[in-house]
């Protein structure tokens, strides 16, 4: 699903060069449930930018379910970001004055479905985070909790072979976050591959493979049972 051999990414400033990546390499198979952890300016956001398509790397491979991104245009990495990638926000990234389903149905407007199927579709991933109640309530309606399960009924309706979640958890309260990562833990046992970018380490734990990053460099990568 994801293969990367020998990332580097290289910020300039001036005169002045930061080695976010220093060569990295990793391989996550289909229907994994990963999580990438490392302390603030660790490497583990530049790593989750060029895994989601959003950034360039300096050198190296990367190649998502097949597809080899290295020297392809910007309008092709566009559409492959929008067909195999689903994102999930700590922000939610949700637009106030759209009710949920018209907030998971925006990543569809571009598909060549109609104005029925896109809602249909949304109302499914809706029904599947469980807000089947609270498909006509705007953002401001909802708790942190289903705003979140918004932003995941979103991230799910496109079908994605990636779920990316950058600090899904972030702004909620402790009882929440065990209802989003029951969800995301449930969503992987359907088949789908969910990578979890975080620097806390209870998130990680519920992983089944946790990849911790430090000073640019993979420092281990560990498969957990249970």
């Amino acid at each position: 699903m994801i293969k990367v051999d020998n990332m580097k990414k290289v910020y300039q400033t001036g005169e002045i060069m930061f080695e976010a990546l220093k060569g990295v390499s990793l391989h996550i198979e289909k229907g994994e449930f990963v999580s990438i952890i490392g302390p603030s300016g660790s490497g583990k956001s530049t790593l989750m930018n060029i895994l989601g398509c959003l950034d360039n790397a300096s050198d190296g491979e990367y190649c998502l379910d097949g597809n080899t991104v290295k020297n392809m245009s910007d309008d092709a990495i566009s559409e492959l970001r929008n067909e195999k990638i689903g994102f999930i926000f700590q922000s939610f990234n949700l637009l106030p004055k759209l009710t949920a389903v018209e907030n998971v149905e925006l990543p569809l407007i571009y598909g060549k479905q109609s104005n029925k199927k896109r809602k249909e579709m949304a109302e499914k991933a809706l029904s599947l985070v469980g807000l089947g109640d609270r498909m006509d309530h705007k953002p401001n309606e909802m708790s942190g909790g289903q705003r979140q399960r918004v932003a995941i009924a979103r991230a799910l309706v496109c079908e994605p072979a990636i779920i990316l979640a950058d600090e899904p958890t972030g702004n909620l309260d402790s009882k929440t976050t065990e209802e989003v990562m029951a969800i995301l833990k449930d969503l992987n046992k359907l088949g789908n591959t969910i990578i979890v970018v975080t620097h806390e380490p209870e998130i990680a734990e519920q992983t089944s493979r946790v990849i911790t990053v430090r000073d640019g460099n993979i420092v281990s990568d560990v498969r957990q049972v249970g």
